[in-house]
């Protein structure tokens, strides 16, 4: 699937990502239900790929 984002919808989504972030990063280290912390973990490392695929453009210049 393609996605095409103007570089409003691009900012928008990078800032929602790199806050959403954070938040899981505190999640993961609050939780002790190993099966839970690794869900967090495989979610984040979805997430941190996309904002970098994301960022990349906009450094760019794209």
């Amino acid at each position: 699937m393609e996605l095409y984002l103007g570089t409003k919808e691009t900012e928008l989504l990078t800032g929602l990502l790199e806050r959403y972030l954070e938040d899981i990063r505190r999640e993961i280290h609050h939780t002790d239900r190993a099966a839970f912390k690794a869900a967090l973990k495989a979610d984040e490392a979805v997430m941190r790929d996309i904002l970098t695929r994301l960022k990349v453009p906009v450094a760019m210049g794209i």
